[in-house]
């Protein structure tokens, strides 16, 4: 998972799961049982206060040791906003992404005489273009009969 994931708000659902399941001394006699991985209560202090990578795995067997799952439940709440888009949106969104590296390559380009970054964006922003211009005229051509 990517870091931007790691919120406070990650952290204390975190560390109430680890309170839940009886706390340090009892999660790390668990995790031991479970997988076979030895760690100390100060690497579960170091996850719940942030001074160390979160560990989704330790995450997820919290979750099944209590039998509550706050952290699946906001992943796949992201993962059902997601989902619920329509094509067009996807579309329109990875269009609006690719185009957007543009502007910045040909200031790049334009400043340093390396065109090298534009010669790489400029088509796939223009790939990008084509697509949605194509999925714009399939959904108009639908509504239109």
């Amino acid at each position: 998972m990517h870091e931007s994931y790691e919120t406070p708000a990650l952290r204390q659902t975190f560390a109430s799961l680890l309170r839940k399941a009886g706390g340090g001394a009892a999660v790390v006699m668990v995790i031991k049982e479970m997988t076979g991985r030895c760690m100390s209560e100060g690497t579960l202090s170091k996850i719940k206060n942030g001074d160390m990578r979160f560990d989704w795995e330790l995450g997820f067997i919290l979750e099944d040791v209590v039998g509550q799952y706050p952290i699946r439940a906001h992943l796949n709440a992201r993962r059902q906003d997601a989902c619920g888009k329509s094509d067009l949106q996807i579309v329109a969104e990875a269009a609006l992404r690719e185009i957007g590296d543009v502007p910045a390559a040909v200031l790049h380009g334009v400043a340093t005489g390396d065109f090298a970054p534009l010669l790489k964006e400029g088509p796939e922003g223009l790939a990008a273009l084509q697509d949605l211009m194509n999925r714009v005229k399939v959904a108009q051509d639908e509504v239109n009969g």
